[in-house]
């Protein structure tokens, strides 16, 4: 029960740390990355490390990542890993109902499927 709770903890957490991050780059006016202009990059850089959404973001992905090792030193890898797909599904409603995001019936009928996947794996 531990590593199911740990499991959708990972899952909210991993989704929380995108939606911050994604909150944090609207309000900065998105990130460009550009190789050939190191100026630009610092100033990009500069953007992010002052967004406290973004840092934010990253807390949670962190976070998550050492309840996932917790997980994986004690579940096999090919049965706790197809959870992690739940992300997409999670994701998916967050960018509907957080940032008004289309999402269209081909992308729902795909998160359908992925349930569907984990619900058999759970099932092994």
């Amino acid at each position: 029960m531990r590593t199911a709770v740990y499991v959708v903890t990972c899952v909210v957490m991993l989704v929380a740390g995108q939606v911050f991050v994604k909150h944090g780059l609207n309000l900065k006016g998105g990130f460009q990355f550009s190789l050939g202009s190191p100026g630009s990059l610092w100033s990009e850089l500069g953007k992010v490390f002052t967004s406290w959404y973004i840092w934010l973001g990253a807390v949670f992905t962190f976070g998550s990542g050492f309840l996932w090792m917790d997980v994986l030193s004690k579940k096999e890898l090919s049965f706790v890993y197809p959870f992690i797909s739940l992300t997409y599904v999670v994701s998916l409603v967050a960018s509907a109902l957080i940032f008004r995001e289309h999402v269209s019936a081909l992308r729902w009928l795909g998160v359908a499927v992925i349930c569907g996947g984990v619900y058999l794996v759970s099932r092994s």
